[in-house]
């Protein structure tokens, strides 16, 4: 694909996306986008992204969601249009289709239930249980690890975080946001790239030297793990604001589980919102999976097929624990 720069004109993108393989029928106009959105209504406005805004709408007979991005996003928005024209998993949010005319446009299935960072932190949801966590962090990791493993070429996402992970009406977990995503040949070398992507979620090579592998995937997800456990964002600030004393989400548990006596501050790291309602052998081989997937040097870090098969065991884990919870056999049996 030719280079784009960040001035390139509507004709040059339209150009551009013509040339990657999609169904032409995804190619909506800009009329239909205008009238399913009642003019970009603010009534019709669901999120706010670095690259645009995102609204709902109802197209083809279906709930969707359409990014409406700046043309500055030129490179974004080829990046999402080209992977998910060719990229289709149960775990990854689908493309309905696109547009070039007046903006560029994106049209996604429309995910009902909002993202992983607003279940964990934001108001108005109610609190995840240990189960739904698991399944929650098992079906990103069947997301990543088919475009790691299972895509020619392989893709690396660059920024996974809780808020890129979408969760729908049966709290099942969608891989969102491939605008930052860089293809790689099978078995290739690092590459060297710009840093892009989010503060906290970010490995050492990638910030210190723009060093790009798929175990830039792997510890951000790392990340996203410590989060399920902690309710924590990935940049812990203190309650005070101050900017100076924000701690990373890896650090404070690194420092956790190298103290003498590690498990009061593990304790005091699990999200308070599970209560006692978890098995802690989980919740600590959960830690220990995204301690290995955190770890500094990106080549000890395991692979996102690795990463999948320990949590389905911890899935089987936490189904069994779930079967034996007193309050839950209690709410089955109607007492």
């Amino acid at each position: 694909m030719q280079k784009v720069t960040s001035s390139a004109t509507q004709a040059d993108v339209a150009s551009l996306a013509a040339g990657i393989t999609v169904d032409k029928s995804v190619e909506f106009t800009y009329q239909e986008l205008f009238n399913a959105t009642e003019g970009f209504n603010i009534t019709h406005k669901i999120g706010q992204g670095g690259f645009g805004a995102v609204y709902y709408a109802e197209l083809v007979g279906e709930k969707a969601a359409i990014k409406k991005m700046d043309m500055q996003a030129t490179q974004e928005f080829l990046a999402e249009l080209k992977v998910l024209t060719h990229v289709h998993h149960l775990n990854l949010v689908r493309l309905i289709g696109y547009s070039t005319e007046s903006s560029l446009f994106l049209v996604y299935e429309f995910v009902e239930n909002g993202n992983l960072s607003q279940h964990l932190r934001g108001t108005g949801y109610e609190p995840l249980s240990w189960a739904e966590r698991v399944q929650i962090a098992l079906d990103s990791a069947r997301g990543l690890e088919y475009i790691h493993e299972h895509t020619v070429p392989v893709y690396i996402h660059r920024d996974i975080k809780s808020a890129n992970i979408l969760i729908d009406k049966n709290t099942r977990a969608k891989v969102a946001d491939f605008g930052l995503t860089k293809l790689t040949e099978v078995g290739g070398a690092s590459l060297q790239t710009r840093v892009v992507g989010t503060f906290g979620y970010m490995p050492p090579e990638y910030v210190r030297y723009g060093d790009i592998s798929r175990k830039v995937d792997v510890y951000a997800f790392g990340v996203v793990l410590y989060e399920l456990i902690s309710g924590k964002d990935a940049i812990v600030r203190p309650t005070d604001g101050s900017a100076s004393a924000s701690r990373g989400l890896v650090y404070l548990f690194e420092e956790a589980l190298t103290a003498l006596d590690p498990k009061e501050g593990l304790q005091k790291l699990i999200d308070p919102k599970l209560g006692d309602d978890y098995p802690v052998d989980a919740i600590l081989m959960m830690m220990h999976l995204a301690n290995a997937c955190t770890t500094e040097d990106p080549k000890l870090r395991p692979t996102m097929r690795s990463v999948a098969v320990a949590l389905m065991t911890l899935s089987s884990m936490s189904e069994f624990w779930d079967m034996k919870n007193p309050g839950l056999v209690n709410l089955m049996s109607g007492r």
